[in-house]
């Protein structure tokens, strides 16, 4: 088990990395490339090219090693079979809440001076809302869907050097969801998510520690979720709420 444990560990820092580049980066690239393009657009437009694949390659390796396991009972296949669904749904959102916002959002730049118009209003239902809500949740159900397919599989004890790749893509992780869900307006959803999200890795992490060691899926859930709790908390207490950071003047 140690190689596939290896190579799900460095799965993880990849789609961690992949999360944090291509939804961070993009808002801090508001030159233009070829007008009315954005720079930030530009690389906008490959984000599910690049966070979907490692997704996936994650979900391909663990099913891999569903198969080989093992547990095959019939409870044990339905639960499979609910989780590949969640995962199906969870892709299908993420790139249709990043497309609708990757389009509105583009389109209300060039809106600023009609704010009042009902053009820039329907802009801004989809742009901050409609497509924040479908994209966040997208993210979670994947990291969802993830969670229950490695619900069974067990690993032996993690080396050093996965630990590392395990820890970075977390961190990444959880700091991309939380700074998503404030500019994004949907902490109403996402900090409960994340609460969510966390108690269920726990749990399972527990449980499968007890009987055959670490799972390096619940680790890493665990982590980011409880990272993105944190860093919820300590925003909502010392902003007394959840202002976004273009509200603040940070990002435009």
């Amino acid at each position: 088990m140690n190689e596939k444990s290896d190579d799900v560990c460095i799965w993880l820092f990849f789609y961690g990395l992949a999360l944090a580049v291509f939804h961070v980066l993009p808002p801090f690239l508001n030159q233009f490339f070829l007008w009315p393009l954005s720079w930030g657009d530009t690389l906008d437009f490959l984000t599910p090219f690049a966070v979907i694949p490692f997704a996936y390659v994650l979900y391909s390796r663990l099913s891999r090693i569903s198969l080989s396991s093992r547990s095959q009972e019939s409870s044990a296949r339905s639960l499979n079979i609910l989780a590949k669904v969640i995962l199906a749904v969870g892709f299908i959102s993420y790139v249709e809440g990043h497309g609708l916002h990757l389009s509105a959002n583009s389109i209300a730049r060039l809106l600023q001076e009609m704010k009042d118009s009902d053009l820039f209003k329907a802009t801004y239902l989809f742009d901050e809302i409609i497509s924040h809500y479908i994209w966040i949740s997208g993210l979670f159900l994947i990291s969802l869907g993830l969670i229950l397919i490695a619900r069974r599989l067990s690993f032996q004890p993690l080396i050093r050097r996965n630990m590392i790749f395990l820890s970075a893509g977390s961190l990444l992780h959880g700091f991309t969801f939380t700074v998503e869900a404030i500019e994004g307006q949907t902490v109403i959803f996402a900090f409960p998510a994340a609460v969510l999200g966390f108690l269920l890795s726990l749990f399972l992490y527990l449980k499968r520690r007890r009987e055959d060691g670490i799972n390096p899926i619940f680790l890493f859930f665990a982590g980011a979720y409880f990272l993105s709790i944190l860093l919820f908390s300590y925003w909502g207490i010392s902003r007394s709420g959840f202002p976004q950071f273009s509200e603040l003047g940070w990002i435009s």
